[in-house]
């Protein structure tokens, strides 16, 4: 069974369920996508936020010192405490390099003085950054060679700009990973490495050494850094989602306070989503799992129910070609239990309404036997007029050869002659009314029809009667017995048809003066011979054959009646 009750049971519960479970999860996923992203966002801006500040205070640690060495220089015992903070400097974790050198500038304006410290700016040494400090806060943006051999913030600061004797200058050198080691230290999920980049996108410091050999953010036209080089022009921290569900790439940045430098983080987007990735399979396999206990619920309550079902689906099929079943064993005392013994009750009232049915068939036309069988209403008596074609058959010399004949030779005959007759008739669905004798009356468009198609099927089976009749007499010639002819009347009218007699005792059939007037044109047909009227004639008129048409005067008919002898019918 292509759509069988275990599997509407199995749609119908499953599809929601499945439904249900495949929207809670999809939707529990976003959510918890986003809701993981936003706090892993939250929580790695912090982080940057902290590490930035490490690098400014590291930054800020190494400037206080050289304004400490820069004060010292109109203290009595200046060379022993400079040398004391110099010493300090150098020990400052990152400080690669710290010179205090003398030069002489007589012949020299005082005012150049504020450009000496860019004297070691790129061209003087190289591979090195060069800062000047900006008055007493802070400095200005390095200034990078291009021909560097490492990655160095160079400071210079003039000691005595208002002496009148040599300049004294200190210059420090500080390595730019030393930076990176608050960063080194935050434990961001997914990280894969950061960078120390300027507002402009040079590369100062990375956590990697493949990064470490870049110049500058972006120029590898790479979508994602140009998308963090834009957005790091525009905003002091932010996060930058690379492309992908989840993304392949998340960049963090934070920029670090009072310097145009930014850390940049790059973390891994599966990393990020792990949880949730995990998440996600669990569900599915719980999702799985539920769905088989709700099949295997399924299969275990709706087995037995299609089973029964199926048991009372192959009994009906069974009756309704005509072969009746045994009892269906009731074993459940539930609704199938019901079902089955409401079928078993419904199959005993069929065995008793098929008998009588069988029985009514003897006596009645079967068509008849069946619409008062489907229709109570039709067992009322009376009736209505309706225009039907009307077929009256008659054996010729019938009595004579009767009397001659033992009675149940008399009976064997008239019951094949019937027989054959009556298969006729039915094929063409016309509806016997009565038997008279050797005689049978039968009309045509009763139940159903056009008059005219109607006619022309009772003009058919009078001439496949004909036939089958000459077949017949031969074959009781061969036995010894009489030759008999059949003559056949038809004739189209106006009749009464409906339930004759009265309530106890009934029959369906015709009245009125064109039966009787049927009854006359057969008395006219010789042995063999179908005689129509003109009425039937005038229906048929382009499609029958007639091998003579004659006028007579009937019995009881006032006028003489045109006749025709049919031939045959195309």
């Amino acid at each position: 069974m292509v759509f069988s009750l275990q599997r509407r049971f199995q749609l119908f519960i499953l599809l929601p369920v499945a439904i249900s479970i495949t929207i809670a999860g999809v939707s529990g996923f976003f959510f918890a996508r986003t809701y993981l992203f936003d706090q892993w966002v939250e929580a790695t801006s912090l982080k940057l936020e902290r590490a930035a500040l490490q690098i400014h205070k590291q930054l800020n640690d190494k400037l206080e010192l050289i304004q400490l060495i820069a004060r010292a220089e109109d203290i009595p015992n200046r060379d022993v405490t400079q040398a004391f903070f110099i010493q300090q400097l150098a020990r400052t974790p990152g400080v690669k390099f710290v010179d205090l050198d003398v030069e002489d500038i007589q012949g020299r304006d005082r005012k150049d003085i504020g450009l000496l410290a860019k004297d070691y700016g790129p061209g003087v040494v190289n591979g090195l950054y060069t800062m000047e400090l900006c008055e007493e806060f802070g400095f200005c943006a390095p200034v990078m060679d291009p021909n560097a051999l490492d990655r160095s913030l160079r400071i210079v600061k003039v000691l005595n700009p208002k002496s009148d004797g040599p300049i004294r200058r200190l210059v420090v050198r500080i390595s730019f990973d030393s930076f990176m080691e608050p960063i080194k230290h935050l434990e961001i999920r997914g990280g894969t490495r950061a960078l120390l980049v300027t507002g402009s996108g040079t590369l100062l410091a990375a956590t990697d050494k493949d990064s470490s050999r870049r110049k500058k953010l972006g120029e590898t036209a790479d979508k994602l850094e140009m998308e963090v080089l834009k957005e790091i022009k525009s905003k002091p921290f932010g996060t930058v989602f690379g492309p992908g569900h989840p993304p392949s790439l998340v960049v963090g940045f934070q920029k670090v306070p009072e310097v145009n430098w930014y850390l940049v983080q790059y973390s891994r987007g599966s990393e990020i989503m792990e949880p949730i990735i995990k998440f996600r399979l669990y569900y599915g396999i719980a999702g799985v799992v539920v769905l088989l206990v709700i099949v295997l619920l399924i299969r275990r309550t709706t087995c037995p129910v299609a089973e029964a079902v199926g048991a009372i689906a192959e009994a009906a099929e069974r009756v309704r070609k005509g072969d009746y079943p045994p009892p269906l064993k009731e074993t459940r005392s539930d609704e199938i239990g019901q079902l089955t013994h409401r079928f078993n009750e419904m199959i005993e009232g069929l065995k008793e309404r098929d008998l009588i049915q069988q029985t009514f068939g003897r006596y009645v036309d079967n068509s008849i036997a069946e619409e008062l069988m489907s229709k109570p209403e039709a067992l009322r008596l009376g009736g209505e007029k309706r225009t039907v074609t009307i077929m009256m058959t008659d054996l010729r010399n019938f009595t004579a050869v009767a009397e001659k004949l033992k009675p149940e030779e008399v009976i064997r005959i008239l019951n094949q002659y019937f027989s054959r007759m009556i298969s006729v008739v039915q094929r063409y669905e016309g509806i016997i009314v009565d038997f008279y004798g050797d005689s049978m009356l039968v009309f045509f468009n009763g139940l159903h029809g056009d008059v005219k198609e109607r006619a022309a099927d009772a003009v058919k089976c009078a001439l496949e009667m004909q036939r089958v009749h000459e077949d017949f007499v031969e074959r009781i010639v061969d036995e010894g017995l009489p030759e008999l002819k059949m003559g056949i009347g038809i004739h189209t009218g106006e009749v009464i048809v409906g339930n004759i007699g009265a309530e106890t005792r009934a029959k369906y059939g015709i009245v009125g003066s064109d039966v009787n007037l049927t009854d006359r044109i057969q008395s006219t047909a010789g042995g063999g011979r179908t005689i129509v009227s003109e009425e039937t004639y005038r229906l048929l008129e382009d499609r029958l054959k007639v091998s003579r048409d004659f006028r007579v005067c009937l019995k009881g008919v006032e006028k003489d009646r045109e006749l025709y002898e049919v031939e045959s019918l195309d």
